[in-house]
Order: C-alpha cells, then sequence, then structure tokens
C-alpha cells in the first residue's frame, strides 16, 4: 500500500528554504509508480487524522509544543533551528525569506500531516503487512525540539498513538538513513517497548560536535557505525544488526524502517559524504529488510527520511517496483 498526496510535499522552495531537498521528490516517485500500476491513487485526506497538541506530547515536552502553537516569532525560532537556516553569525543560511511564496505556519500545517499519513500508513501495514508513506521520517527531533530537518518525531508519536489505541505493544524501528537515528533514541531511551536499530556514518553530523553527554551521541539498542571506506562491509554489519534486534527484542508487533536514500553516492547534501552506496547496494539493504521482516510476519512500514538531490528519488522509486513485482508474483502463486 503507497500512500502520498502532493498536499502533503513539504516543498522548500515556498518558503524560501534552500536546502538540496527537490521539491518533487516524493512526486516522481509516485508518478513513476502510477506508470506501472494506473489503479493508484492519492490518499484521501479526509481519512488521515488530525494530529491533536495530545499526540505531539506523546513524544515531546510541552514547552516545545507550546512554542509550536505560540506566537509566530516563536515558531519561525524553531523553523531556524529546525532547517540549520541561520549561521554561526547570526546571518541566514540557506535561506532567503524574500523568495518565501508561504509562511511556516503553512510549513507547520503540512508537517501535521505528514505526522497523521505516518500514522494512517502504519496503521494500515497492521493488516495489510505492508506500507509505505511518500513523506516522513523525522528521526532527528528530539523530545525538546526539532533539528537536523525533522520538526516533530512522527515515528515515536505514531507508534505511542497506536499503544495508546492498544492496536500494538511493542515495535522496532530500523534506521537506514546515511544519519544516526539520533533523536528516536533520546526520546525512547527509557522506553523499553519500542527497540530502535541505526546504521549509518561513524563520523560527521550528528557525531562530528559536542561531548558525548549530549543528546544525540545516546545509543540506538543496536547502533551501527559505518566508517569512512567501509562501504562493502555495509550490507555484513546491517544483516548481524537484525539478527541482534531480533534476539534481543524479538517479535514486534510492528516495525517503521526509517528508509533514508541519502547514503547513495550521488546524494547532494555535503554533509553525507561519508557513506557512499551504489545504487545496486541501496537495493541490496532494501532487499535485505524487507525480506527479513516478511519472513518473520512483522507488519512493516516505510517512510522516506533523507534523501537530496535530484537523483534521490530513484533509490525509493527501485524498491518499490521491487516489492510490487514480488507481491505479483506472490499472488500468481496463492491464486493457482
Amino acid at each position: 500500500m503507497i500512500f502520498y498526496h502532493p498536499d502533503c510535499d513539504l516543498k522548500f522552495s515556498d518558503f524560501g528554504v534552500e536546502i538540496p531537498i527537490v521539491d518533487d521528490r516524493a512526486s516522481s516517485v509516485f508518478n513513476e509508480l502510477h506508470r506501472i500500476d494506473p489503479t493508484l491513487s492519492y490518499t484521501n485526506l479526509d481519512l488521515i487524522p488530525f494530529i491533536t497538541r495530545s499526540d505531539l506530547l506523546l513524544a515531546h515536552n510541552p514547552d516545545f509544543i507550546d512554542r509550536l502553537f505560540g506566537s509566530y516569532a516563536q515558531l519561525e525560532r524553531e523553523m531556524l533551528t529546525c532547517y540549520e537556516l541561520i549561521d554561526e553569525d547570526g546571518k541566514y543560511h540557506r535561506y532567503n525569506p524574500k523568495n518565501a511564496k508561504k509562511d511556516f505556519t503553512r510549513a507547520l500545517d503540512i508537517v501535521l500531516k505528514q505526522v497523521g499519513l505516518t500514522y494512517f500508513s502504519t496503521k494500515a501495514a497492521l493488516t495489510s503487512g505492508f506500507s509505505y508513506f511518500l513523506g516522513g521520517g523525522m528521526h532527528h527531533a528530539m523530545s525538546f525540539g526539532g533539528r537536523g530537518f525533522c520538526l516533530v518525531n512522527d515515528i515515536v508519536i505514531t507508534l505511542r498513538k497506536l499503544q495508546n489505541e492498544n492496536l500494538i505493544k511493542t515495535a522496532w524501528v530500523i534506521d537506514v538513513d546515511a544519519h544516526k537515528g539520533d533523536g528516536t533514541a533520546e526520546i525512547t531511551k527509557r522506553d523499553s517497548s519500542i527497540a530502535t536499530l541505526s546504521i549509518h556514518m561513524k563520523e560527521g553530523w550528528p557525531l562530528d560536535s559536542g561531548s558525548v553527554r549530549d543528546p544525540w551521541f545516546i545509543p540506538c539498542n543496536v547502533d551501527i557505525g559505518v566508517d569512512v571506506n567501509e562501504e562493502s562491509l555495509y550490507l555484513e554489519k546491517l544483516k548481524e544488526g537484525l539478527l541482534q534486534l531480533e534476539e534481543n527484542y524479538p517479535n514486534p508487533d510492528v516495525a517503521i524502517v526509517v528508509n533514508g536514500a541519502d547514503p547513495f553516492e550521488c546524494d547532494e547534501l555535503s554533509s553525507t559524504e561519508k557513506l557512499k552506496l551504489t545504487k545496486e547496494q541501496l537495493l541490496l539493504r532494501d532487499k535485505m529488510i524487507y525480506e527479513f521482516l516478511l519472513d518473520r510476519k512483522i507488519p512493516q512500514s516505510y517512510v522516506m527520511a533523507g534523501g537530496y538531490g535530484k537523483r534521490a528519488w530513484e533509490i525509493y522509486t527501485q524498491f518499490l517496483k521491487f516489492v510490487w513485482q514480488s507481491s505479483s508474483k506472490r499472488s500468481e502463486i496463492s491464486s493457482r
């Protein structure tokens, strides 16, 4: 099941933001899949639950949420911090407010819609076995605020909302973004019901500043750093990590996969340059996770997370084509 609606695309250029997430990343994936399967349609937004302050408080501190819904100046400060739009000298960085067509209130609305779609998609996976939301994956957002282009943590909000509704008890978060899933680790550090795995660059952001006492150094339950020039070991490390996750935290009710495309060697964000996987390696990565969860009958829900530049859409598309072809083959076999 694919979940997507263009109204949930956070088109950064609309807000004068110049970080290299292309505006048509998700729509390019959807359009290519629609070419293969013309029955694919936009998700009906009327079905998506409105995300309330109570939902946000499942993962975030009250004072942070108060700032998001306070004055426009407070929201603007949160946005400038989260999306790294001010440099050390206090000047705008990758941001030109003169080019903004919309204000940050609209950006917050879109982010909340994305949280709603992550929840809706994951809930659907509980019955369908597989879902993919072309958006979301805000894994750097911490309990006390947004950072790393992630305003709120849709992953933890979703899982705790499902727990509150008694739809799940335990969950895995499998994070294969180039950057460590530090926000998810920070929020769930004392939560034994959510087990986290992150395979990421051993060096570089967010692990290149501060000290080990800073919250972004809090380890995931399975924390796998990939060093520079260790790309040939990546798949082996991932397989070992998945087996360790299963051994220590068996039989989850659902897994959310933070399916970052930014380990791609053609990624255009400078902070991903310490991990350069080929397109073929990334397909093997995604197939490994998919088949690992499928073999164990663990419902799997995917969110896009990081992927920067003109070719990022190719990584998501090749995996979803594989899933579509695999499910078609299984349907053919079961109907015989």
